[in-house]
Formats: structure tokens, C-alpha cells, sequence
């Protein structure tokens, strides 16, 4: 009898440790699969915080519209990381390299999402006139 009500003690207590609320994910909008003329753009989590997960989600947006009217854009980026004492020291090198054959692009943010699950932020870039 007493293994009984400690089994049954054992079944209460796991049942209340997993209540935790789960976080819903949100459809992606329909321009992240079909963004028309425009290019869409991504960046996970960024060591400087989301200003800059933005930008690079922004230029890997625009090297993808570039590319496509006959701009060549080639970038590289190198990122060291050291630990040392509990200390983390990061190094971060970024290059970009541009050809330009006689033609200008230009371009505007049309909408940006952030995908709250796998914190992603996605840019959809669209060619101004």
C-alpha cells in the first residue's frame, strides 16, 4: 500500500514540473519563401546583439539583389574566439569586396521578421526606384 502512495506522490510531483508554458511558433510570412523581385535575408543570433544581426541580415539581402544585376560582391568573415580564465576575448575580421559594371542598385527594407523560436532575424529587401 505504501508503494502505491508513493508512486502515485512520484506521478504528481512530475506532472507539476512539466506545466511550463510552451512558446507557439509563428507562421513565417509568405515572403520569406516568395519575395518577388526583391531578396530575403537572414541572420541568427549576433555576438554584438540584434542591431547587427539585423545589418548582416540586411547585406546578405542585398549581396543576393546585387547578384542579380550583374554586381559581383564577395565577402568574407573570420571570427576568432579565446577563453582564458573564464575571460572571452573575440576577433572578428570582415571583408567585402565589390565589382561594379556600369550599374547601380538600389534598394529598401519592405519588411523584417523575427522568428522568436529560433531567434532569426529574416529581411526583405526590394528594389527602389
Amino acid at each position: 500500500m505504501k508503494i502505491q502512495y508513493l508512486m502515485l506522490f512520484f506521478l504528481v510531483f512530475l506532472s507539476g514540473c512539466q506545466s511550463n508554458p510552451t512558446m507557439v511558433a509563428e507562421p513565417p510570412p509568405p515572403w520569406i519563401e516568395n519575395p518577388g523581385e526583391g531578396a530575403v535575408g537572414s541572420s541568427s543570433i549576433h555576438i554584438k546583439g540584434r542591431h547587427f544581426q539585423e545589418e548582416l541580415a540586411i547585406t546578405r539581402a542585398r549581396e543576393r539583389l546585387a547578384s542579380r544585376y550583374g554586381v559581383t560582391i564577395s565577402s568574407v568573415s573570420r571570427i576568432e574566439e579565446k577563453v582564458r580564465n573564464d575571460t572571452a576575448f573575440v576577433r572578428s575580421d570582415h571583408e567585402i569586396r565589390q565589382i561594379l559594371e556600369g550599374t547601380e542598385v538600389k534598394a529598401q527594407v519592405r519588411a523584417t521578421w523575427h522568428d522568436k523560436a529560433s531567434d532569426t532575424v529574416w529581411v526583405w529587401l526590394y528594389p527602389a526606384d
